[in-house]
């Protein structure tokens, strides 16, 4: 006599089936979720970088009193020339509105482009 064959039966399946689908539903908000955290944080450490940016930019022209020096004191003059002084450029789907620097510095914004998001950061005005 041959062994019966072995093997899941139909409901069984179905079962591990449900089961799955349940988990998967379970977890997808907190997918959705996590893409949010990620623009917002990908937002912050760009405003953070454009904010590193003009403070090295500023020591950079303190150290060669104020004469323009590629690579190591650029003009700024309006928040958008922070630009300028990353490696790459603003990336796409984000901008700096233009705004006028005065001497003292003023807050930027670095806007997402898509949903108007904004972070401030702080701008400096280097070489009058």
């Amino acid at each position: 006599m041959r062994p019966l064959p072995r093997g899941f039966t139909l409901i069984e399946q179905l079962a591990a089936i449900t089961l799955v689908g349940t988990a998967s539903a379970a977890t997808l908000p907190a997918l959705v979720d996590l893409h949010a955290q990620a623009a917002d944080t990908t937002l912050a450490s760009l405003a953070a970088a454009a904010g590193s940016a003009m403070v090295l930019n500023q020591a950079g022209c303190m150290v060669t009193q104020q004469q323009p020096v590629p690579d190591k004191c650029q003009p700024v003059r309006d928040c958008q020339d922070v630009g300028a002084l990353l490696h790459g450029d603003i990336p796409a789907g984000y901008a700096v509105p233009a705004k006028p620097l005065p001497a003292e510095g003023a807050r930027c914004q670095l806007q997402r482009l898509h949903d108007g998001a904004a972070v401030a950061f702080q701008g400096i005005a280097t070489v009058r």
